[in-house]
């Protein structure tokens, strides 16, 4: 096997509790990089179309990339996949932390299980060794319990991913949590997990992962590193983390502001209280991913104000500061770390909940929705309070929490009386906090309201859509974290640092061509469940229709169709099916989509 991979895949039926080892063909591994370009491949080809996405026949996959583990500065990622309950399609969540690496040095790039246990459990994976273990004690107990419990049993040096209460209530916001705080956050495949009764995974090993020239490596990382460390972008993550910009995209159209139909500027003429001094006021120490660099993460000491979160509590993201921020026209700091903490101690997504707090402030607004409802919360606007109460709520679905606990959409239908109208969601799922209308630069080029619409996992701020997306999917793949593009190419330092670790010497359009093969097998796994992205409704307040008034996108209306309809011919997708064309599809080698799509195009 090449460097950088196990070169062992572990199959788990939790029906049956049968447990076995494969080693996955070079040439996959080769084609696809790792990641969610090995798991894509592997669910098309062995997953049956349109299955239960929470019934047994639906795989929830964990991978890791092939620099994961490795001395590559940012190699610290893993994903899990499967098809989504959110969505209907295909369904992934990249997440950091130590998990990832440690899975590996415990024998495996990945792990796929299927079925439905009798009884909760959980997969313990140690050195090499897998073996399901009962986990009755460990259900009903949130994140930071189970963690604990896990790691007084196994050790400290064990890592683990688990469900709270969310994933085991299978609330299609739900989510899969490691360190206490580090979140494969989006698709809705902690409700996956919670459908197989799997409370968590825990990994421990000595092992290492081998590199084919580890000088090289190691001569590779010296240099970068000696760039990286003097980037603005660096400085900053390090300084803030993410939240460091939070007051600025509020104002400047970044952000979304009361629920995608608000501007900043006029809504929320303060933004003081979101400011990156702000989250770091309680700020104890600062920690970053494994062997990572930039170390832009954040402990917090406890809640010392009417909030008493615990110490320990993550500082929050930008992506968390924004939801419960201007979407929800919230400038309290510490009422955003409770809800971080209550997110991540139950396990939802907070993009998703911070934007379904905002839709229901709406709703509360126009009388759709009254105390009545709400359990007596007044879910006014600005009311951090209520969003703190109505969070709890839906994290633990309770009360009206529980019409709320599956995202916008489903609570929309389930409310009625035109709640639909202010239900702003692509295809099931909340949109990440960066509006189209703004662009920004710092995305590549690559036009935001399409790839909300286009990609295999609508509405993802970390997603794509056109060739202009390829270097960001082989990124992704490898292991390494996104943040590396605001430092460096990061599709060049991906395919530099591939090289040596893998073997394999490939040009960087070599690897671009990964990133489009790993595109269009998300894409083919998503058409094949009935998925069309251009029959997605894409709500008119993400994309200025009408344009707003006033403020910094004043006048502003992208024009998507354009953006898609010039992506889908540089892809050489069908521009009414989306389908890949037959030609597109065998250059890429995937014979078997080819002929499944286009059937009358097959040749003897």
């Amino acid at each position: 096997m090449a460097g950088g991979y196990i070169g062992k895949l572990l199959f788990v039926d939790l029906s049956t509790g049968k447990i076995e080892e494969e080693t996955p063909e070079e040439s996959i591994c080769r084609d696809f990089i790792g990641g969610y370009g090995l798991g894509a491949r592997i669910l098309y080809s062995r997953q049956k179309a349109r299955v239960d996405a929470l019934g047994p026949e639906n795989t929830l996959g964990i991978l890791t990339g092939p620099l994961t583990g490795t001395p590559t500065p940012l190699g610290c990622r893993y994903v899990v996949i499967g098809k989504s309950p959110l969505t209907g399609g295909w369904g992934d969540a990249n997440c950091g932390g130590y998990f990832g690496p440690h899975m590996k040095f415990a024998g495996y790039d990945g792990v796929f299980l299927t079925g439905i246990s009798p009884e909760p459990v959980y997969l313990l994976i140690d050195n090499g060794r897998a073996q399901l273990r009962e986990a009755s004690h460990l259900w009903g107990k949130d994140i930071y319990e189970t963690e604990n419990t896990l790691q007084s049993e196994h050790g400290k040096t064990a890592r683990v991913i688990s469900i709270g209460l969310a994933g085991e209530k299978q609330s299609l916001v739900a989510c899969i949590i490691t360190e206490k705080g580090s979140a494969a956050g989006r698709s809705g495949l902690g409700a996956v997990m919670g459908s197989k009764k799997l409370k968590a995974v825990v990994v421990k090993g000595e092992g290492k992962v081998p590199v084919a020239d580890a000088a090289a490596v190691e001569k590779l990382r010296k240099e970068y590193l000696a760039i990286l460390n003097k980037t603005p972008a660096r400085i900053g993550l390090h300084e803030f983390g993410t939240p460091g910009h939070t007051d600025n995209s509020a104002h400047s159209g970044d952000t979304p502001v009361k629920n995608w139909g608000g501007v900043g500027v006029i809504d929320l003429p303060d933004v003081s209280g979101l400011r990156g001094e702000m989250f770091n006021a309680n700020l104890a120490s600062r920690h970053g991913c494994w062997r990572c660099p930039v170390i832009c993460r954040g402990t917090l000491n406890k809640g010392q104000g009417e909030y008493k979160y615990p110490a320990g509590t993550k500082r929050p993201e930008y992506e968390t500061a924004a939801s419960f921020g201007a979407m929800c026209l919230n400038t309290n700091a510490e009422a955003i770390a409770m809800v971080n903490h209550i997110c991540n101690s139950y396990g939802v997504d907070t993009i998703s909940t911070g934007t379904i707090i905002s839709f229901a402030m709406e709703l509360y607004e126009h009388g759709i929705i009254t105390k009545k409802d709400t359990d007596g919360i007044e879910l006014k606007w600005g009311d951090h309070h209520a969003m703190v109460a109505m969070t709890e709520k839906l994290a633990k679905r309770e009360g009206f929490g529980a019409v709320l606990a599956d995202g916008v959409k489903k609570a929309a239908e389930r409310i009625g009386k035109g709640a639909g109208e202010f239900a702003v969601h692509i295809g099931g799922q909340e949109l990440g906090m960066h509006d189209p209308r703004f662009d920004f630069p710092g995305f590549a080029g690559m036009p935001t309201a399409a790839r909300y619409q286009m990609d295999a996992t609508p509405g993802r701020h970390t997603a794509g859509f056109g060739p202009s997306n390829f270097g960001w999917l082989a990124i992704n793949a490898a292991g390494l974290c996104l943040h590396i593009n605001t430092m460096v190419d990061g599709a060049q330092y991906a395919a530099d640092f591939l090289a040596p670790a893998t073997g394999w010497q490939r040009s960087l359009e070599e690897v671009l061509k990964c990133g489009e093969r790993i595109g269009a097998i998300r894409h083919v796994f998503t058409l094949r469940e009935g998925d069309n992205p251009l029959e997605r409704k894409v709500h008119g307040r993400i994309i200025g229709e009408p344009p707003q008034t006033e403020g910094p996108l004043a006048g502003v209306t992208t024009d998507l169709k354009e953006q898609v309809y010039w992506n889908l011919g540089a892809l050489d997708w069908d521009r009414v099916s989306t389908r890949p064309s037959r030609k597109k599809l065998m250059e890429l080698g995937l014979k078997d989509a080819a002929e499944e799509l286009w059937p009358q195009q097959k040749k003897a």
